[in-house]
């Protein structure tokens, strides 16, 4: 692997966790996220990740900006979609809204990995 390819890397996995674990993450987002919608908090959360990644892309490789886009894009689309039924499935299985479950962790795990294999589908797609 070439250091642009894992400087890349590095730069998505902080652009998640600056999107997940900081307070870009609000307050109103985290609540919709655990309480299953409203959908709006959740597609501004999804937007702060593409808005994130957009800029991972176009620090760290300079493309052109059709391929930022790309990326961007492809990170909303996906985050939202995971977030999105991750809430709504919260809503049907209450032990994955309680963290003193084990179901919760798995379910967190899940999220998180399935996040991070977008994040790694993305570099390659951009790398190509």
């Amino acid at each position: 692997m070439s250091t642009t390819a894992a400087t890349f890397l590095v730069a998505l996995f902080i652009a998640h966790f600056l999107g997940d674990f900081t307070p870009l993450a609000t307050a109103r987002m985290q609540r919709a996220k655990a309480d299953g919608g409203p959908m709006g908090p959740i597609a501004a959360h999804a937007m702060v990740h593409g808005v994130l990644v957009g800029l991972a892309v176009l620090i760290v490789l300079r493309p052109s900006l059709q391929i930022v886009a790309l990326a961007a894009s492809l990170e909303f689309l996906a985050h939202f979609a995971i977030d999105a039924t991750r809430a709504r499935i919260g809503l049907r299985v209450q032990a994955l809204r309680d963290p003193s479950s084990n179901p919760f962790w798995w379910a967190l795990g899940l999220d998180q990995l399935l996040h991070g294999l977008v994040l790694i589908g993305i570099a390659i797609l951009v790398l190509g």
